[in-house]
């Protein structure tokens, strides 16, 4: 009998409790912070960070946001930069370069994170009659990558225009390495780094169908396995007298390696005699450098919260955000 007095004294108290803290309708949304059953403000009531406050935005106008695979980082630092560390939910997967383009242009979204649009997309905006705003948030650039083991140390700019244009070098004897077949892999056109490719490189001529038709990736991840693991018959085959030749994006594949350790099953070729290093992207030596940008429509209201996150990403606690995701922040 005392036992049970005991446990209806006990759930009495935390009733009384509860209450104490509620706001008299039963609501525990205001518990103190620190309190045992306290959570993050973010995730009770959508409330915004002294630094969102500063630029206006709230949880009714933050805006939509898009972009690459390659960026999806630098939106999720938005993100947690505006709603606070651990706030839900987590913005959307990322929609890739091309597409997230065009969401942009058909006005779906209010600012994505990618790199340099392609010839075809400012042609689209062109024709659908809208102007591009490009404003750069981080350095970037086109990197091309072999297998580790390969001898083969640079490429030129004419040699991959040779290798993807006209498929006319096959071999990686004829690039200062082992007497070895060369075999080009390239990404699918509505990739970050393709859109690359067509920008520095090709200058939107197309690739040689022999080789968009046989040896085209379609992810980030699998055009670094490709290229690491082509010589060994891939991830689970037979030896080949081969090593493949590709191209990815220089802050990516650092990161990759971060995760994965793929980076040491990956060599970087010098392009036009200059080995790409953050340095030489920052600074403009690496002739392929380019970058991140946040783009948004023209016709953007200049009171939008698309522009109030631009002008955060320009500012010093943005530029740290950059360098924390390790990142290449604008030079200067």
């Amino acid at each position: 009998m005392m036992k049970k007095l005991f446990h209806l004294a006990l759930a009495s108290l935390l009733l009384l409790v509860l209450y104490t803290f509620s706001d008299g309708n039963g609501d525990i949304n205001k518990l103190p912070v620190g309190s045992a059953q306290a959570a993050p403000e973010v995730r009770i009531n959508g409330t915004m960070t002294p630094v969102a406050g500063a630029l206006g935005i709230t949880a009714e106008n933050y805006p939509q946001l898009d972009g690459s695979t390659s960026t999806h980082s630098i939106v999720s630092a938005i993100y947690r930069a505006m709603y606070g560390e651990g706030a839900h939910p987590h913005p959307p997967q990322a929609s890739k370069t091309v597409p997230s383009y065009h969401r942009l242009i058909d006005g779906k979204v209010d600012m994505i994170l990618v790199p340099y649009a392609s010839v075809d997309v400012l042609e689209q905006a062109k024709r659908a009659g809208v102007e591009l705003e490009f404003h750069q948030v981080a350095a970037e650039a086109l990197i091309f990558i072999t297998a580790a083991p390969n001898e083969a140390t640079s490429v030129t700019r004419e040699q991959i225009r040779e290798i993807y244009l006209h498929y006319g070098i096959t071999n990686w004897r004829q690039l200062g390495g082992l007497d070895r077949t060369l075999v080009p892999i390239c990404r699918n056109s509505d990739s970050g780094s393709q859109s690359q490719m067509d920008n520095l490189i090709l200058n939107n001529q197309p690739i040689h169908p022999g080789i968009q038709n046989n040896y085209i990736e379609l992810t980030m991840e699998g055009m670094l396995e490709q290229v690491a693991f082509y010589h060994n018959g891939g991830l689970s085959g037979s030896p080949t007298n081969s090593y493949a030749l590709g191209y990815t994006l220089y802050t990516y594949l650092q990161k990759m390696n971060e995760m994965t350790g793929i980076g040491e099953r990956l060599k970087i070729l010098a392009f036009d005699g200059v080995f790409p290093t953050a340095e030489h992207i920052a600074n403009g030596d690496y002739s392929l450098a380019d970058g991140y940008y946040a783009v948004v429509r023209s016709d953007l209201p200049e009171q939008h919260s698309a522009r109030a996150v631009i002008t955060w990403l320009k500012s010093p606690d943005g530029v740290k955000a950059i360098e924390k995701l390790g990142l290449i922040p604008c030079k200067k």
